[in-house]
C-alpha cells in the first residue's frame, strides 16, 4: 500500500496491547509483565483520507455497537531480521508513521471475559488506518518523545507523549524478533495512550503525532 510517497508490502500488522499507563487504568485491564501482542489482519489498512467503514453487523446489535478509535505511533520495518538485540533495533526500521486501531469495544469486552483473543474485533475492513507519511529514522532521532494526539470532530480525545510508552520500541523489536520473522514493510504499532471512544457515522477523526503530520479519515456506514 502507499503511505505517502512511499510504497510498503506488509506481510502483517502486529499491535501491542496495554502499553500506556493510563489507558490500562481507564480499561480496568492488568499491567503487562511482557509486551502483549495481538494482530490485524492486512484488509484493516487504509490510508489518509480513505474513509473508515463502520460495519451494519456492529452497527444493528446492541451487544455490539460500538466502535472507538485508538492513536498509534507505528513502526515500519525495513529489513528481514530475527532475534534482534535491543541495542540493534533501529537499524532494522525504515521509519514511523501513524495508526489508528480501530476497534469494535463491545466485541472486543465480550471476547476479554471469554477469554478468547483480540482478534475478530481488531480485523474488519478499514479498521487500520495508517498514515500520513513515513518519516525516516534520520528526522526523528527519539521516538519516545512526541506528542501524540486524536481529535473527534474538532474536539481533543487522546493527547499524551510516546515517552510514556511502557514498553519502549528496542525491547519490543527483541521481544517480538525472538518469536517471529519480521519482514520489509511489516507494521508494527505500539500501543494507544488513555481517551479512548466511539465514533459513528459521519465523524471526522483527525490523529496527530509530532514531526510526522496528522492522519485523517471520515467515518461512513457500510454501503453508503
Amino acid at each position: 500500500m502507499k503511505i505517502g510517497l512511499q510504497t510498503i508490502n506488509p506481510t502483517k500488522i502486529i499491535c501491542i496491547g496495554t502499553n500506556y499507563m493510563d489507558h490500562i487504568e481507564e480499561t480496568g485491564l492488568n499491567i503487562p509483565k511482557e509486551p502483549v501482542l495481538f494482530p490485524k489482519t492486512l484488509n484493516c489498512l487504509i490510508s489518509d483520507r480513505e474513509p473508515i467503514i463502520y460495519p451494519k453487523f456492529l452497527f444493528n446489535q446492541h451487544k455490539y455497537n460500538r466502535v472507538d478509535y485508538e492513536v498509534e505511533l507505528a513502526f515500519i520495518i525495513k529489513d528481514k531480521c530475527k532475534f534482534v538485540p535491543k541495542d540493534e533495533a533501529y537499524n532494522y526500521i525504515l521509519g514511523y508513521t501513524i495508526f489508528n486501531d480501530i476497534t469494535a469495544r463491545k466485541m472486543q469486552a465480550i471476547d476479554i471475559v471469554s477469554k478468547l483473543p483480540w482478534f475478530r474485533s481488531k480485523s474488519f475492513d478499514t479498521f487500520g488506518p495508517i498514515g500520513p507519511r513515513i518519516v525516516d529514522t534520520d528526522e526523528i532521532k527519539d521516538p519516545h518523545n512526541l506528542n501524540i494526539e486524536l481529535m473527534l470532530n474538532g474536539e481533543i480525545k487522546q493527547f499524551s507523549n510516546t515517552k510514556h510508552l511502557l514498553f519502549k520500541i528496542p525491547k519490543l523489536m527483541e521481544y517480538i524478533t525472538t518469536f517471529f520473522t519480521l519482514e520489509p514493510g511489516d507494521i508494527i504499532a505500539t500501543g494507544t495512550p488513555s481517551g479512548i471512544g466511539p465514533i459513528q457515522p459521519g465523524d471526522l477523526i483527525e490523529a496527530t503525532i509530532e514531526k510526522i503530520g496528522t492522519l485523517t479519515n471520515k467515518v461512513v456506514m457500510e454501503g453508503e
